[in-house]
């Protein structure tokens, strides 16, 4: 378990980076995200220079028995924070479906792992704990967040999503969340395939938990690129 350290102060969270050198409203400098080819013979020619395969998953996501690639690539260089520090550099998740010369890629996302943005809270994305994976013709990424400085709060968000008409549209989310303070825990599990929204709150002292099930707001299908930054996102309905 984590040591626990007083709140002296509070970090936001990371803003999604955005495709192009658009500007940032994090203080974070603007990232020229280079594209990719639209079909390639190898995977080796889904990496651009300067950037590095930090995760990797396969497995069938379009049903045509071939295996299809997940990639995350991170830049080389390094995100620089508002003060300076070096940071962790930013990352794109790159899903391409295997054919017959190779693979097509088919989506290039900036924004669901957020960019770095203060030394003080752990990274978001942690490659070697199997935060991506491709199981049962689902994609799935798991993002963390963790301050070691600032906040009380620590909470997992997995997203699951699913091929439905030529686009991945969100099928589960899973956000759990615990304070290190008081041990009080909300998990929010949304089934989108379902239409079931489920809040299960407790407290990690004790074993009893209160389940309390609503219905999904609209809309009944979420992309992808419509989650935008994964740290953010939630189908709660609005209060």
């Amino acid at each position: 378990m984590r040591f626990i350290l007083p709140a002296l102060f509070v970090f936001a969270t990371a803003v999604a980076g955005i495709t192009g050198a658009a500007a940032e409203d994090d203080g974070l400098p603007p990232v020229d995200y280079p594209s990719l080819p639209a079909a390639v013979a190898t995977r080796a020619e889904l990496v651009p220079a300067g950037w590095t395969v930090e995760a990797e998953a396969t497995g069938d996501l379009d049903g045509d028995r071939r295996p299809d690639l997940a990639l995350v690539l991170q830049s080389e260089k390094p995100d620089l924070s508002p003060s300076g520090e070096p940071l962790v550099g930013p990352r794109m998740l790159v899903v391409a479906f295997g054919t017959r010369k190779g693979y097509q890629r088919i989506t290039v996302n900036h924004q669901l792992i957020p960019r770095a943005s203060s030394r003080f809270v752990e990274d978001y994305f942690d490659a070697e704990s199997g935060a991506l994976s491709i199981e049962r013709g689902t994609l799935t990424i798991k993002l963390h967040y963790f301050a070691t400085m600032g906040g009380w709060g620590m909470w997992d968000k997995t997203y699951s999503f699913k091929l439905r008409k030529n686009e991945f549209v969100l099928s589960r989310y899973d956000h759990d969340y615990t304070h290190r303070a008081k041990g009080d825990t909300k998990r929010i599990i949304a089934d989108y395939e379902a239409r079931r929204l489920r809040v299960i709150t407790g407290n990690i002292q004790e074993d009893a938990t209160k389940t309390k099930k609503l219905k999904l707001p609209e809309p009944s299908t979420v992309t992808l690129e419509q989650v935008g930054d994964g740290m953010k996102f939630s189908p709660m309905p609005a209060e």
